[in-house]
């Protein structure tokens, strides 16, 4: 497991200096002077100059590219163009809003697509076809269309969940789940069909084995054996299933933000795009994939300690 982890926290760092080069060269490709926004359409060629000489515009790419590199090192994603803000603590503030609903829609799709896939695999029959339908129709609801439909019934119609806004965990954890059971169900159900597939084909297997038929023969309750063998077994391509629906959720969730007015990293940059914000746009990208890039790692680590062979390949 040491050599595993080792192995895989030495291959985060070349990933990262990658990702932190092509979103700067693609972030100077963005169309548009942030100086010229920032003034409006009546600023003179002198002002936008000055402007741009003052928020180090100027600069040849490879300097800026070298002053934000060496920025990383000390943890400074720079500053906003817009506010004046640094980076980090404009991502401080919004980053909890989305891996808080990034991380309650996967435990959402865990919970129900493990249940799903593992009631398939056991019942069988009329069962297994109700719910493998159910799952491949789930796949294909779009998250916005089922958030502006949860709105309505449960935030107009039937009004037991506010539909809008963000309290943090800190302040009250209640209203925190209240304010995201709606977002968790937009960006959540479409990762259900997947793990159900994963875990039903998973079970199906396990139950084949030698290992099911001594077990049952020594006594113990199928109940037990799926619960405490079977799903054990059949957990590894669900953790990978899982973890891939994690970064789709990360995904869904900008969208997502738009539509439950949350003040997360999805609102900040569509607001950075907007305004021609580039540092916040570079920042968020880079936490975004500093934050995959951990969450596959510990998918790897997972799956390892459940199943021994994959810390020897």
């Amino acid at each position: 497991m040491l050599r595993l982890c080792l192995r895989r926290l030495a291959s985060v760092v070349p990933i990262m200096a990658i990702v932190a080069t092509l979103t700067f060269l693609l972030v100077q490709l963005v169309p548009g002077d942030p100086a010229s926004f920032l003034l409006g359409s009546g600023a003179t060629a002198d002002e936008v100059a000055r402007l741009r000489s003052s928020m180090g515009l100027d600069r040849p790419a490879l300097v800026q590219y070298g002053d934000w590199i060496g920025g990383l090192f000390h943890g400074d994603l720079g500053v906003s163009l817009v506010s004046n803000q640094k980076v980090a603590a404009s991502l401080s503030s919004a980053l909890p809003v989305t891996v808080s609903v990034a991380l309650l829609a996967t435990v959402f799709t865990l919970l129900i697509g493990v249940t799903l896939g593992t009631v398939a695999a056991v019942r069988g029959g009329l069962v297994d076809r109700a719910v493998m339908w159910g799952a491949s129709i789930g796949m294909a609801v779009p998250s916005f269309w089922l958030a502006g439909l949860l709105v309505f019934v449960f935030a107009i119609r039937l009004p037991v969940l506010p539909a809008t806004g963000y309290v943090a965990f800190t302040v009250s954890p209640g209203q925190w789940l209240s304010h995201l059971i709606l977002p968790m169900i937009a960006v959540g159900l479409a990762g259900v069909g997947p793990v159900a597939f994963q875990t039903r084909v998973g079970v199906v297997d396990q139950l084949s084995r030698d290992y099911v038929r001594t077990l049952a023969a020594n006594g113990l309750s199928r109940r037990r054996i799926v619960c405490r063998h079977v799903l054990r077994n059949a957990s590894g391509p669900v953790v990978t299933v899982a973890s891939l629906g994690f970064v789709f959720a990360l995904g869904g969730v900008m969208v997502i933000e738009a539509i439950f007015n949350l003040p997360g990293v999805g609102t900040l940059m569509l607001s950075a795009i907007r305004q021609h914000d580039l540092p916040i746009v570079q920042g968020a990208v880079l936490a975004f994939s500093l934050i995959i890039v951990a969450v596959n790692l510990l998918s790897d680590v997972v799956a390892a300690a459940l199943n021994p062979r994959i810390r020897f390949s």
